[in-house]
């Protein structure tokens, strides 16, 4: 097998072990509104009764634990707040989609990239240190750190734009950079929590 396939093939086999195991750590919010009627979906009425749900792991719905209102995430885990709905979870919705989505974009862009950029950095710099008499291992460090820069920029400027973008559609809100933890952007879609 070549080389290159080899790599890829230990990366597909780490990250299949590595991620499901960290993805329990993992805690976001979402703003919900409370279904009085219990018709399942979101009615005019019920649009001033706004509550803030957090969950654990990525998926925000259909799980048979509580879902916290007004916790708060810390260290991966919900926090304070009251149980919602006797612990059965909250039924899942086409909404429920974007925020599952948000919030793995925003996991991989906490707690992956930053260490790979890392990682990287510091392959780079070894690289160009110990290159001394061997141009073109100088050469391979140097491409190598000015590849991570490049890569970082597009990586959280895309991210950036297309939330930017989401956010004059209205199908986003502002987070504020304290929101560090969980992406700088929220989910604006009405979900009905039972």
């Amino acid at each position: 097998m070549p080389k290159k396939i080899t790599i890829l093939v230990l990366i597909f086999v780490l990250g299949g072990i590595i991620f499901p195991l960290t993805s329990q750590a993992v805690a976001g919010i979402y703003s919900g509104y409370k279904d009085d009627n219990e018709n399942g979906k979101v009615d005019t009425g019920e649009l001033s009764n706004s509550i803030s749900v957090c969950y654990e792991g990525f998926v925000p719905c259909g799980v048979k634990k509580p879902c916290w209102e007004g916790a708060t995430v810390n260290n991966g885990r919900c926090d304070g707040g009251s149980s919602v709905n006797s612990g059965y979870g909250v039924p899942c919705t086409f909404c429920h989609f974007f925020v599952m989505l948000n919030g793995i974009i925003g996991y991989i862009l906490v707690n992956i990239v930053p260490y790979l950029a890392v990682l990287m950095l510091v392959i780079g710099g070894v690289m160009y240190y110990f290159g001394g008499g061997k141009p073109e291992l100088i050469t391979k460090g140097k491409k190598v750190l000015i590849g991570v820069v490049i890569g970082l920029f597009l990586i959280y400027g895309s991210y950036m734009l297309v939330g930017i973008f989401l956010n004059i559609l209205g199908a986003t809100e502002w987070a504020g950079l304290s929101s560090w933890g969980q992406g700088f952007f929220i989910i604006d879609c009405p979900i009905a929590i039972p």
